[in-house]
């Protein structure tokens, strides 16, 4: 009699006996040979550098059913990958040592309820570059170069976070090699996203919207005039922002209106300058003999407007900063050609200085205090270069190279990234830290992905917010918890 790999199929060889000589000639099977057939132990490789030998295994995953749990990456599928205990700090009974430069993984299981999630993976990377890993939920992209950076050593153990949207009941996260052999991989520990509390506002609903998300009984949101793009904390604990028409402060604790001007027409942005009065900008058309033009105003806390700046030929506005020079950076392009830039402009209005944005229609640009630039930028159509329409902040040296950028579709498939606009550091006042950026949901885009995303220094995403009770098309935030 041929033998086979389950009971059930070795039972259904038998002849018809009683029901007492079937289990005793099953069980008999079961000791010869029919066992469930297991997946093969991998060889062990170690990392190039690493010291010390490690052994191997495929482990099976054993689901936790809570929302919120710490699965160990040694109890965790892994192929290409080997277990190893040889380096000091780890949990459990060892980690997992990616053994093969592409295509090796380890895939946890994570049985949750469906909802927002922050993953932590504890990780070790004694190497001196980042090491980043393609990182897939369920089978689909969330990131396909998710950061591992350098940890010190290989016993210096650090977390690498991914904000992730988890079905219920079972789900599948992987990280993958994808050139480089990464890092040692500890476990993975899941739970809630984190909590902000922020102001946003929406230029769909024309709504100022307060999200706290630590204390949601505390959420409100607020009227405000069409037009809204711009958002700046200012004194006496007051926001300001700006409308069609001007600009105008609300309470930052009920949102009830305060100071506001609304005698101009088209306005798109407005910020209060360190001499308490109110930048205000706008552009106009060409008409005639008249080029397209930017206007900026300064109004005092009268109403009056005491200085103003006409810059010609530029296309395509949306917000602008003024400078501790004096000068102020706009974004947009030159009569509509497409190639979009930052521009810093003087007290006359002329360009003193430019930079392309390397596709993506400019938002709003900041200076920072190395003297780099930071830009946000989101797609548009018949962009003069193809290919390079994406959604990115840029942070731009002085001679123009890309420092480094955060966000982009083709590092966050799963992300719904759709138009960059405002930004905002965590905390609003440290631009050290984590970059928060309106993702505006416009241009038939509406409900394709969230309002806000935020992305650490390594731009892992590991943040988002979407809630379409509250907003619908986000031009801006400001974070400040």
């Amino acid at each position: 009699m041929k033998l086979v790999k389950s009971t059930r199929s070795c039972i259904s060889h038998l002849p018809r006996l009683k029901w007492l000589l079937l289990v005793i000639i099953s069980s008999a099977f079961l000791h010869m040979g029919c066992k469930k057939e297991l997946t093969p132990p991998i060889e062990p490789t170690a990392h190039p550098g690493k010291q010390g030998s490690a052994s191997a295994a495929m482990a099976a995953v054993s689901p936790n059913t809570l929302s919120t749990g710490t699965l160990e990456a040694e109890k965790a599928v892994f192929s290409g990958a080997a277990f190893a205990s040889n380096q000091a700090g780890f949990t459990g009974t060892g980690f997992v040592d990616y053994a093969s430069a592409s295509g090796a993984y380890i895939e946890w299981t994570v049985n949750a309820v469906a909802g927002p999630y922050l993953l932590k993976f504890r990780y070790a990377n004694g190497a001196t570059t980042n090491r980043p890993l393609k990182l897939q939920v369920n089978g689909v992209t969330i990131a396909t170069s998710h950061a591992f950076p350098p940890t010190g050593s290989w016993a210096t153990w650090k977390l690498s976070l991914a904000a992730v949207n988890l079905i219920a009941g079972s789900n599948k996260i992987r990280l993958t090699t994808i050139g480089s052999n990464g890092g040692n991989l500890d476990n993975l520990n899941y739970g809630p996203g984190l909590k902000h509390v922020l102001y946003a506002v929406d230029n769909s609903l024309n709504k100022l919207v307060f999200l706290n998300q630590k204390d949601t009984m505390k959420n409100w949101k607020v009227p405000v005039p069409s037009g809204s793009r711009d958002l700046q904390l200012v004194a006496n604990n007051k926001i300001l922002v700006s409308h069609g028409n001007g600009a105008a402060e609300y309470d930052r604790t009920t949102g009830v209106k305060g100071w506001s001007v609304s005698t101009y027409s088209g306005v798109s942005t407005a910020q209060r300058l360190p001499n308490g009065n109110t930048l205000i900008g706008w552009s106009k058309p060409p008409s005639g003999s008249t080029p397209a033009q930017v206007i900026l105003s300064e109004v005092n806390g009268a109403k009056t407007e005491v200085r103003r700046i006409t810059i010609n030929n530029i296309t395509t506005f949306r917000l602008a900063r003024r400078l501790a020079n004096g000068r102020t950076l706009i974004t947009g392009d030159t009569n509509n050609d497409l190639k979009f830039k930052v521009f810093e402009v003087d007290s006359t209005g002329a360009t003193v200085w430019q930079q392309l944005l390397y596709g993506g229609k400019g938002y709003v640009a900041n200076r920072l205090a190395n003297g780099n630039t930071q830009a946000t930028m989101g797609p548009v159509s018949n962009l003069y270069e193809p290919g390079k329409d994406d959604n990115k902040l840029l942070q731009l040296s002085s001679d123009g190279s890309i420092v480094r950028f955060w966000g982009g579709m083709t590092n966050h498939p799963g992300a719904g990234l759709m138009k960059f606009s405002g930004y905002s550091f965590v905390p609003y006042n440290n631009p050290s830290g984590n970059i928060l950026i309106a993702n505006w949901l416009g241009d038939g885009n509406n409900r394709k992905g969230p309002h806000a995303v935020e992305f650490d220094a390594n731009n892992n995403l590991i943040w988002s917010w979407k809630d379409f009770m509250a907003a619908e098309t986000v031009t801006n935030v400001l974070v400040i918890e």
